[in-house]
């Protein structure tokens, strides 16, 4: 698996000091790039995406940042 430079179309920007996972972007470790992208693997090179961060600490933060949104939708009601 090699990079093919495909992935430059989807290359995610990043948005302030907000974490990049918790923005919904995924990285390619072949590529060595954050893309906006849906699927879970890499479009250029087929490697499966990472969607969380590595370190412990940012996955904690990650979590708490889901737990606080899923909180906002769940008293929802139409």
């Amino acid at each position: 698996m090699t990079c093919k430079e495909l992935c430059e179309q989807h290359k995610a920007k990043k948005n302030g000091p907000s974490s990049r996972y918790g923005n919904g972007q995924k990285r390619c470790q072949i590529c060595d790039i954050f893309l906006n992208w849906t699927g879970i693997f890499c479009p250029c090179c087929g490697n499966k995406l990472r969607t969380r961060p590595r370190k412990q600490d940012y996955k904690i933060k990650l979590d708490l940042k889901k737990s606080r949104n899923f909180g906002k939708f769940e008293n929802h009601t139409d």
